[in-house]
């Protein structure tokens, strides 16, 4: 039985919500154990925090319940005593708060609040101008997701310290469908806890229930995500400065789209220009799901026709791709060719359960051994305003890749 198949099954016998409420109560304790003499707020599910354009001063708070509350969101910075409360903004049963002129560098706790039920205190931590380290991920659609719930547990113990995390597109298997998200947030429960999150639209959220294409509505309903000045595509891609590096996050689901909500390529091409002029850290950093490269037939492909130079002209450090499910490390390329200049670019490799075999090809400098056997992996980047240093390992701890980029041009492999 294909995964479609199934999840067409599911919708229709009402059981999309079923699987992941057996799971619930323990993966969601620690959030449930409120302090102070406030009862339990059971309701609340799936808190997230959603990076803004500026995390030095700013935070977007979401989570979920399973019906109209009055929320409120206490918070207070670490150190003072007096506490704030700010309102709360429901769409649907989805629910958002925003906090702004936050102190850079700093510790915050908050905690949501609805009359004598509370959520225990959860830590909030703004970004400053430096280093940083963060964890990419991609493909994380499961049809099974306790094997993203593995892939995240494990970054999450190995590196606690991470601010960021990342998740190059395709999230869930199926944009539309809600149990998917459900299952998706309650195995990234322990990876989110405490960090920021900066999702990137893939070609999975732009599909409904009958898997045609669709405009991507379970994707924005899931995250407010930063203003790109644009009516008619807002949060389908956006921008934002985190530590030394500034970050585009970009759209490549033109085969999805483009009948639906034509444009796209323009309005994004005239964002990401406009964007690019304003740029005031070190590192230009691009995510994005469709890779630039197909292996079937060794060549570039349409994504790539539509950025690769945008990429060169704009003078982008990295780009981080997903899609094809393997990790492959290609060095720069500058002008479509190997190059000791221009842009580094990484294809990410899977951290959920669909497996896919990509052939190899003289453009990657780094593979996995066994491509039929390439477990779920994962990237760690540690960014200051000199060098960024990744590591790619697999959730089994096996090494995949690691290497140096330095401000000025230099790649050093250390693999």
């Amino acid at each position: 039985m294909s995964r479609r198949f199934f999840l067409k099954i599911l919708i229709a016998l009402g059981l999309g919500t079923y699987f992941p409420k057996l799971a619930e109560a323990s993966r969601l304790d620690e959030l449930h154990t409120p302090q102070d003499g406030y009862e339990p707020l059971t309701s609340v599910k799936f808190l997230r925090q959603v990076v803004t354009k500026d995390s030095r001063t700013s935070r977007l708070i979401m989570w979920q319940a399973e019906s109209a509350e009055d929320f409120l969101l206490e918070w207070k910075l670490v150190g003072e005593d007096s506490a704030h409360f700010s309102e709360v903004t429901r769409r649907d049963l989805i629910y958002s708060c925003a906090l702004e002129n936050l102190k850079s560098e700093s510790l915050y706790k908050f905690r949501i609040v609805a009359g004598e039920r509370a959520t225990s205190w959860q830590d909030l931590r703004t970004s400053g101008d430096g280093e940083f380290q963060m964890l990419i991920f991609a493909d994380s659609q499961c049809e099974h997701y306790e094997i993203w719930q593995r892939t995240a547990d494990t970054a999450q113990e190995k590196f606690p310290d991470a601010e960021l995390i990342a998740v190059v597109g395709d999230l869930v298997d199926n944009g539309e469908a809600d149990y998917q998200w459900r299952a998706w947030h309650l195995a990234a429960t322990k990876l989110l806890s405490g960090k920021i999150f900066a999702p990137v639209m893939g070609n999975h959220e732009c599909y409904g229930v009958d898997w045609f294409n669709a405009l991507p509505t379970g994707y924005l309903n899931q995250f407010v995500l930063p203003d790109n000045d644009s009516k008619k595509f807002g949060g389908y891609f956006y921008s934002f400065d985190y530590g030394a590096a500034h970050f585009f996050i970009l759209n490549t689901q033109f085969a999805e789209l483009d009948a639906l909500n034509p444009g796209l390529q323009s309005a994004q091409e005239y964002f990401f220009r406009r964007d690019a002029a304003q740029v005031n850290r070190p590192w230009k950093i691009v995510l994005m799901h469709k890779d630039i490269y197909d292996y079937a037939q060794d060549k570039f492909n349409d994504i790539a026709d539509k950025f690769l130079e945008l990429f060169d002209e704009l003078e982008i450090d990295l780009v981080f791709t997903g899609h094809l499910h393997t990790y492959r490390n290609r060095g720069k390329i500058f002008a479509r060719k190997k190059s000791a200049r221009g842009t580094t670019y990484i294809l990410c490799g899977r951290s959920g359960d669909q497996k896919y075999v990509e052939p190899n090809s003289t453009i990657d400098n780094v593979t996995f051994k066994n491509l039929r056997e390439e477990p779920e992996s994962f990237i760690v980047l540690n960014i200051n305003a000199t060098e960024i240093n990744l590591t790619a390992q697999t959730v089994d701890g096996e090494l995949l890749d690691k290497f140096t980029l330095t401000k000025g041009g230099t790649l050093n492999e250390r693999l």
